[in-house]
């Protein structure tokens, strides 16, 4: 909610055990909560249409204000990816420097909070439509739904084709994929609950052969 934020910052932690104890715990913590969100619903079976789609309901936010920061999980992959680099020889840290090998991602992507004004609308788990409602009563007051998006970036380096693809060879296309989130919805009966729908949470390649 709107009180929750991060306070300090990754380094405070006691330590390398220490942090990795931290994560494994909060890891565990975040499944059980989705666990029983989960266990909350009726039976969901995702349409064919939907079969790609992951579950996925960090990136959602409550909060009376724009979030400043991405969702916890990113800064905690984050760190724990800088763990397991500060447990490495440094000539295993400088050979996998990204900065050092030149690394690049084959699909640019772009990240942002959007609020459920900007959304209106999304598809459920069942393939139906459903209006997503901007605000969420809380005993104060209301708070404002924020969802974390990820998509390709149509301004990018990529939009022609993946980086680093051979195009003698192959077609290739950036394409957005979506997850399910849980949010607060309305369906066209006008009844209002939790469902879980689809957003924009990664952008990936797609190959396909050339022929002749």
């Amino acid at each position: 909610y709107s009180g929750l934020r991060t306070q300090g910052n990754l380094e405070s932690l006691g330590g390398p055990n220490d942090a990795t104890r931290g994560l494994t715990s909060l890891a565990d913590t975040f499944e059980h909560v989705i666990e029983e969100l989960l266990d909350e619903q009726q039976p969901v079976h995702p349409s064919k249409e939907n079969k790609d789609a992951d579950l996925y309901s960090s990136r959602v936010m409550l909060s009376s204000q724009v979030p400043l920061e991405p969702p916890l999980l990113f800064l905690l992959e984050e760190y724990k990816n800088y763990l397991d680099a500060a447990n490495m020889s440094m000539r295993v840290r400088r050979h996998s420097d990204p900065a050092r090998r030149g690394e690049l991602s084959v699909c640019d992507s772009t990240s942002e909070w959007v609020t459920a004004a900007e959304k209106k609308t999304a598809v459920d788990m069942s393939g139906a439509t459903v209006t997503v409602l901007e605000k969420v009563p809380v005993p104060k007051g209301q708070l404002k739904q924020y969802f974390y998006e990820t998509k390709c970036n149509s301004k990018g380096y990529t939009k022609e084709g993946c980086r680093g693809i051979d195009k003698r060879y192959w077609n290739s296309q950036c394409r957005t994929t979506q997850s399910y989130v849980r949010a607060l919805t309305m369906d066209n009966k006008k009844r209002v609950g939790w469902r879980f729908i689809r957003i924009d949470t990664s952008c990936v390649c797609t190959l396909t052969i050339k022929r002749g």
